[in-house]
């Protein structure tokens, strides 16, 4: 009761402010989008590149005769804490399910225990995703975040990557020589008829195995900072105008042979390889997959 008197008034704006930015996750319960994991605590989102826990804890309703006010801080100050400390541990396990390739980073870290050391780093700078929430079962909940860039800051190594140098210079005549109405902006792969899961470096194949799009296409800036692969279900997604432009190449995956890298045909692979040439779409990261 004596905390109810202290904080109902901004319960709930907090509550709904909160609500708004995990609603995305709470339709994907319900929904085929497949860009985005949800758990009992928290969601990976691969097409925003951001990870998001949820901690909960019981606010303590000890009391004291004298100053009853300050007891009521202390409580509130514990149960906080507790949420936090409950979301951090939620957030390091949301960690562990992320696809980074044909690994999860789970895998990852038990066999590299630095990795796993900085990953636990990162988790403890992770940051509070809206406001905190107070519920009405005497309950606080907190959410905290972290973008998948400083998850792939510590996962990518520098080796296997193009340079910086090579990035700027390949392409940048042949660009200028095409008019803009005539510019291929992006790649669009379809992979909506077959099953694929997200990840934070995929890889794109052609049918002989030979790889089209990969680490040895663009710098590892661009892979830490920007995601190799953009993700989205339709393409009225806001997300496919932001990765690949008005006019993009739209290709079809064929399969997806391990479920994390993509197949598509001899001829759409050449096409690409055309595209690049001229565009530098590989280069820039330009390539969004559509998601069922």
């Amino acid at each position: 009761m004596l905390f109810s008197v202290t904080s109902r008034r901004g319960s709930m704006i907090n509550y709904l402010l909160t609500y708004i930015i995990l609603i995305g996750s709470l339709l994907a319960a319900d929904s085929p989008r497949s860009s985005v994991l949800r758990t009992e605590y928290g969601f990976i989102d691969y097409a925003n590149r951001v990870i998001v826990s949820r901690g909960m804890a019981n606010i303590s309703q000890k009391n004291s005769s004298t100053d009853a006010l300050m007891v009521i801080e202390k409580n509130i100050k514990f149960s906080k804490g507790e949420a936090k400390s409950r979301a951090r541990e939620n957030l390091l396990d949301l960690i562990k399910l992320v696809h980074f390739d044909s690994r999860t980073v789970g895998e990852i870290m038990v066999s590299d225990k630095l990795i796993e050391s900085r990953i636990k780093t990162l988790v403890g700078s992770a940051y509070q995703q809206g406001e905190i929430e107070y519920l009405e079962r005497n309950e606080v909940a907190i959410a905290l975040a972290i973008n998948m860039s400083g998850l792939a800051e510590i996962l990518i190594d520098a080796s296997g990557y193009m340079s910086e140098g090579v990035a700027q210079s390949a392409y940048l005549m042949t660009r200028a020589a095409t008019p803009k109405s005539e510019r291929t902006s992006g790649i669009v792969i379809d992979a909506r008829n077959i099953y694929h899961i997200p990840a934070m470096v995929p890889k794109v194949f052609n049918e002989d195995e030979k790889l089209v799009y990969g680490p040895r296409y663009y710098t590892r800036s661009r892979s830490v900072n920007r995601g190799p692969m953009g993700y989205a279900h339709s393409m009225e997604d806001g997300n496919v105008r932001r990765r690949v432009g008005n006019n993009p190449l739209l290709v079809e995956a064929v399969t997806s042979n391990d479920d994390i890298n993509l197949t598509i045909s001899n001829l759409d692979a050449e096409r690409i390889r055309a595209a690049e040439k001229k565009f530098g779409l590989l280069t820039n990261c330009k390539v969004l997959v559509l998601l069922k």
